[in-house]
């Protein structure tokens, strides 16, 4: 997977006085700007090489009260239509994950919430240290970055919490009802799997075993994957294949609103088909 860096400097209005991270930054640099106040300065990065050298985006405007300094990192992932921010702070407690598919499903959730007012976001993930959001294939990446940016830098500035529900225990969490396969399994998802697949902006959630068939679905970046299928079948499925004799397939499941997507994708592409 190719990568990509983004350095992000927002000096900006805050109403609190809360501290997520400070990096010092060569003087020089932040004087030859002066206060940027609603602007931020992008240093992006590809294979070492800065590519835009300190190309300026407008934000929205906002009076400055106090100026304060926020480093986000933006990796590209598999799926051009999803992008990786790291905030360089914990964003989810206890290694869990959230996925939010649309607006209503986000209402427990204010960053969640105030990314889908956002034109073009289809889909926000959280991470332990990391936020995904996927957007639709019409809308550049370059107008919905300083939007992206500037809430999630109010969200941390803000305080509150990432979640307002309690959430649910993680799905690999191991109980006494489960099988000695299953423990395996779900030893071998936490272990060695899932943090390859959080690499890329994404997740996994165990749905069940049965028969040989290990259930799964793909979240976040991976969810919407031009390769998810490759990343079953040639990393996930040969894996557990290999460590577990048990395991005999992997099999992709899906939400009813995947579901009915993908019916309506493949109606559409039998009428081209038949046109």
């Amino acid at each position: 997977m190719h990568s990509r860096r983004v350095l992000l400097i927002l000096n900006r209005a805050v109403r609190s006085s809360f501290h997520i991270l400070h990096r010092s930054t060569p003087a020089r640099t932040l004087n030859s700007l002066g206060p940027l106040r609603s602007f931020e300065l992008i240093n992006e990065t590809k294979n070492g090489k800065n590519i835009n050298k300190g190309k300026l985006y407008k934000l929205s405007s906002f009076q400055s009260r106090q100026a304060r300094t926020m480093f986000i990192q933006t990796e590209i992932t598999p799926n051009q239509d999803s992008l990786k921010f790291k905030p360089g702070v914990p964003v989810m407690a206890n290694g869990n994950t959230a996925e939010f598919l649309s607006g209503n499903s986000a209402a427990v959730s204010p960053l969640a919430k105030k990314l889908f007012q956002i034109e073009g976001v289809r889909g926000v993930f959280f991470g332990p240290d990391f936020i995904t959001v996927s957007k639709d294939q019409d809308t550049p990446w370059q107008l919905m970055k300083p939007d992206i940016y500037a809430n999630i830098m109010d969200f941390f500035s803000s305080g509150q919490p990432i979640l307002t529900e309690v959430q649910v225990p993680s799905d690999t969490e191991i109980t006494d009802d489960d099988s000695e396969v299953v423990q395996m399994i779900k030893e071998l998802l936490d272990t060695r799997i899932r943090p390859a697949i959080q690499d890329d902006g994404g997740d996994i959630e165990y749905r069940g075993f049965d028969n040989g068939i290990v259930k799964l679905k793909l979240k976040g970046a991976c969810r919407s994957c031009d390769s998810s299928i490759v990343t079953l079948r040639n990393g996930i499925e040969n894996m557990l294949m290999h460590y577990i004799p048990e395991v005999t397939c992997v099999e992709q499941v899906l939400d009813e609103e995947e579901s009915v997507s993908q019916r309506e994708f493949e109606k559409l592409e039998q009428k081209l088909g038949i046109a």
